[in-house]
C-alpha cells in the first residue's frame, strides 16, 4: 500500500474495493477494543493528522454522525469487561 501510495496508484483504487478494506478494518478495530483493558492505539506516529482527520470526517459523514455525536461518544468512560 505504501508503494502505491508513494506512486500516486491510490486514485485508481476503486471506490467498492476502498470502502471494503475500510469497513473490514472499522469492525476489526473496533471487536479488539471492544472489552480490552487497554485501547489499543489505531495508528502509527507516522501517519499525518491531515490524513487521520480526512478519515474520521469520512467515517462520521459515512454514519450520519456530526461533531455533538462524537463529543457524546468521546466522553463516554471506558468499562472493560
Amino acid at each position: 500500500m505504501e508503494r502505491l501510495i508513494g506512486e500516486g496508484g491510490a486514485a485508481g483504487v476503486a471506490a467498492e474495493d476502498l470502502r471494503r478494506l475500510v469497513s473490514s478494518v472499522v469492525r476489526l478495530y473496533a471487536a479488539a477494543n471492544e472489552g480490552s483493558d487497554e485501547e489499543v492505539l489505531p495508528l502509527h506516529d507516522d501517519v499525518a493528522t491531515t490524513d487521520a482527520v480526512v478519515l474520521a470526517t469520512a467515517l462520521l459523514k459515512s454514519q450520519d454522525l456530526n461533531p455533538f455525536d462524537l463529543a457524546l461518544w468521546f466522553s463516554r468512560s471506558r468499562v472493560a469487561g
